[in-house]
């Protein structure tokens, strides 16, 4: 376990190992996982030695990311990335961890988007989100199958699910670390962004490109952005999307939550592929993320 982002708390870092202890996890933590430099879990040369140590390490089989907030990003053009390639192991987190996982991704290696340990894992699973994370982790045979009760645009397509959250995916425009999106099933869900910001961070994201030649895009329950004067995300996905010519829906229960408790954050291995079907309002997977 590593913290390649912000700064995190000793009683709920304890409190999330102690959770995948119970799990029957042996849990490796990383040098700097309770550092502080300024709003950093250390500095950067030091988070990005523990994270790549734990992806050269052979014994280690999946490296958890302790939190979000900032910080991944900058480790991206230091981190060797390839021995993923020849000896995969997931990479798991959300939020400002999206900067990791589109960076694997990118290399064909599956990275999945979950619960984090200081967290959702310390604040408490519903018992779905933690069976799911435990099976998309261990289970060889298991091809998941989540709802996306809302439809937007009517369809359904296939492609390699990409994406997470939308504002840090915004940030690596113009950047050599933007991702390729032609053909993906994107996925996209944020935090405390209001209506215009939304607005704005989708309008960037189609003004780039990267909404051109989707297969289908598909967006979280986004119930931790809040409604403004009547119009909350829905309605500004629905302004922003509605004409796109792909299968768009949402409301998929995965990412940010304000649930203090039995929290519903559904694990989605990126990079593999998967199907969005809006009249069943269903994603489902085509291949397992078991390796």
């Amino acid at each position: 376990m590593i913290a390649p982002s912000g700064v995190t708390g000793e009683e709920r870092l304890q409190t999330g190992v102690s959770v995948l202890e119970g799990w029957g996890l042996r849990v490796r933590l990383g040098r700097s996982v309770l550092d502080r430099y300024g709003y950093l879990a250390g500095d950067d040369e030091t988070r990005g030695a523990d994270l790549q140590q734990m992806i050269d390490d052979p014994l280690v089989r999946a490296i958890f990311c302790a939190r979000g907030g900032y910080g991944s990003q900058r480790l991206v053009p230091t981190l060797n990335l390839r021995p993923l390639m020849h000896a995969p192991k997931p990479i798991v987190g959300y939020s400002d961890a999206t900067a990791l996982l589109t960076a694997t991704v990118a290399l064909d290696v599956m990275g999945i988007h979950g619960p984090m340990v200081a967290d959702d894992i310390a604040r408490g699973l519903s018992r779905r989100s933690e069976e799911t994370l435990r099976r998309v982790l261990s289970d060889p045979d298991w091809l998941w199958e989540v709802e996306v009760p809302v439809t937007i645009r009517p369809g359904r397509a296939r492609g390699r699910l990409m994406g997470g959250c939308l504002s840090v995916l915004i940030s690596t425009l113009g950047t050599p670390y933007a991702p390729d999106t032609r053909g993906a099933i994107l996925f996209l869900e944020d935090v405390a962004e209001r209506p215009y910001r939304l607005d704005r961070l989708l309008t960037q994201l189609w003004q780039a490109g990267k909404l051109d030649d989707l297969a289908g895009l598909v967006f979280g329950a986004m119930d931790a952005c809040p409604t403004v004067d009547g119009v909350g995300p829905l309605e500004v996905i629905r302004a922003c999307c509605g004409n796109l010519p792909y299968p768009v829906a949402f409301g998929l229960s995965a990412g940010h939550t304000l649930a203090a408790s039995a929290c519903e954050n559904l694990a989605l291995p990126l990079g593999i592929d998967v199907e969005l079907d809006t009249a069943g309002g269903r994603l489902t997977a085509l291949e397992a993320a078991v390796v």
